[in-house]
C-alpha cells in the first residue's frame, strides 16, 4: 500500500456523464474531454466509464493521448484539440485520430500525405471567435480558405468549432452571445457558398449547462463531468447541483513530534511555534501536486479535524500542525482533499489553498500518486 494515493469514484463519474448527456439538445452529440490524463483522474479507465455513459466522441490535447486511448481499447472518434506537429502526423493515420486544423498550409500537407498513403483523414477546423488562442483568424477571407480546404483530396472536413471564453461569468453572457453570433455568421457564409460541414460545436461545460441554444451538433462538457465547477469565479454553482464529487486525495501520517515554543519548521524557517505544539509530517509534496502556496493558507483533515499546513511544502513531504488532534497515530489516514468524519475539503477549497482553480488542482496531481478506483463500476470494469 502506497503512502499517498488518489481515490476516484467511477460511479460518480458515470452519474455526472449521464446527467450532462441528458441536458443535450435533441440530435446533439456528446464529446467527453479526457485530456490531461482525464483531468488527473486516469485516462483509459475514465474514458471507459464515459463511453458506458454514452460518450460518442473523445477529446484529447495531443495525439499521444489518442494513441493511449486506442491501445486501451476505445473505438470512438477522437478529436485532438491542440496543435499537431509534422512529427506526429503518422499517429493521426495509424490511430485514426481527428486533428484540429487552423492553418491552410498544414491542411495541404495532410492532404498530400493522405493521398500518398491512399487514405482519407477526417479533420475538424477551428475558428477563433474571441478566445484568441488556437483557430483560424476571423477574417473576410476565411470562408474562401475553408472552402479551399474542403475541396482538398484526402481530407474529410467533418467538423468546425470554436471555444467560448467567458462561460464562467454566467449569468453575464454578452461576450458568449457575441462569439456565438460570429460563429453562426461564418456558418451562414459557408452554407451560402455550398460548403456544408456536418458537425458544428461551440459549447464547453459551462456553455452546455447555461446555453442550450448553443449546443448545435455536438457539445464538449469538460469539468462538470468530473464533478467540478466551470471556471474560477464559480458563479455557475446553482446550475451544477446534480453533479457529484468524484475524487479524493489521501496520505498517511509519517511522523509525530512534540516541539517547544519557538521551534522553527521547514526550509527557510518560515514557521515558528507560538506555543508548545505537535507537528506532523506527511509523505506528500509539490511533486504530487500540493503547491507551495498552500502552506499558511490550507489545511488537511486528521480524524476529521482541520490541521493547518505549515512551513514550506517540500518536493516529497509537507508539515502540518497537529496540536488540535487529541491523540494522533502514526500511519493513520490523512485527507488532503475529500471527506473524513463528517468534515470536508472539497476540490474547490483544495485549489483555493494555492490560489488556483479546482481543475488546475486535479490536473497537477502527480503521476507518482497511484489511483484507486472505487464504486460498483470499478469492480465491473476490473479496476
Amino acid at each position: 500500500m502506497r503512502s499517498s494515493w488518489i481515490e476516484v469514484n467511477l460511479d460518480a463519474l458515470y452519474h455526472n456523464a449521464v446527467y450532462m448527456k441528458s441536458l443535450l439538445s435533441p440530435g446533439c452529440r456528446f464529446l467527453a474531454p479526457v485530456k490531461g490524463n482525464a483531468y488527473g483522474f486516469g485516462l483509459v479507465p475514465v474514458a471507459k466509464v464515459f463511453a458506458k455513459a454514452g460518450a460518442e466522441y473523445f477529446g484529447v490535447a495531443i495525439p499521444e493521448e489518442g494513441k493511449e486511448l486506442r491501445e486501451g481499447g476505445l473505438t470512438q472518434p477522437i478529436l485532438v484539440f491542440g496543435a499537431t506537429f509534422s512529427d506526429d502526423y503518422d499517429l493521426l493515420f495509424d490511430y485514426d485520430l481527428i486533428p484540429n486544423l487552423f492553418r491552410l498550409d498544414q491542411a495541404k500537407e495532410l492532404s498530400a500525405l493522405a493521398v500518398e498513403k491512399g487514405k482519407t483523414l477526417t479533420v475538424h477546423l477551428s475558428v477563433d471567435t474571441g478566445l484568441t488562442r488556437l483557430g483560424f483568424d476571423y477574417t473576410d477571407e476565411l470562408p474562401d480558405i475553408i472552402a479551399e480546404i474542403c475541396s482538398l483530396p484526402g481530407l474529410n472536413v467533418e467538423g468546425i468549432f470554436s471555444m467560448l471564453a467567458t462561460t464562467e461569468l454566467y449569468p453575464e453572457r454578452s461576450y458568449c452571445d457575441w462569439q456565438f453570433g460570429r460563429f453562426l455568421a461564418l456558418i451562414d457564409k459557408l452554407e451560402a457558398r455550398g460548403v456544408h460541414i456536418p458537425i458544428k460545436h461551440l459549447c464547453d461545460g459551462g456553455g452546455t449547462l447555461a446555453f442550450p441554444e448553443m449546443h448545435l451538433d455536438m457539445a464538449r462538457p469538460g469539468t462538470p463531468l468530473y464533478g467540478m465547477l466551470s471556471g474560477e469565479p464559480h458563479s455557475m454553482d446553482e446550475l451544477q447541483d446534480p453533479l457529484l464529487p468524484a475524487i479524493e486525495v489521501k496520505t498517511r501520517l509519517a511522523s509525530i513530534r512534540r516541539v517547544p515554543k519557538g521551534t522553527k519548521v521547514g526550509y527557510g524557517a518560515t514557521w515558528e511555534a507560538q506555543k508548545e505544539s505537535t507537528i506532523g509530517v506527511l509523505p506528500l509534496g509539490f511533486v504530487d501536486g500540493v503547491a507551495r502556496l498552500a502552506a499558511g493558507r490550507g489545511h488537511v483533515l486528521v480524524q476529521g479535524i482541520e490541521c493547518p499546513i505549515i512551513g514550506r511544502v517540500c518536493m516529497d513531504q509537507m508539515m502540518i500542525d497537529l496540536s488540535n488532534v487529541p491523540e494522533p497515530v502514526f500511519g493513520e489516514e490523512v485527507v488532503v482533499m475529500g471527506c473524513q468524519n463528517g468534515a470536508k475539503i472539497d476540490i474547490l477549497d483544495a485549489g483555493g489553498f494555492a490560489l488556483t482553480s479546482d481543475t488546475e488542482f486535479s490536473c497537477r496531481l502527480g503521476r507518482r500518486l497511484p489511483i484507486r478506483y472505487v464504486g460498483k463500476l470499478a469492480e465491473e470494469l476490473g479496476y
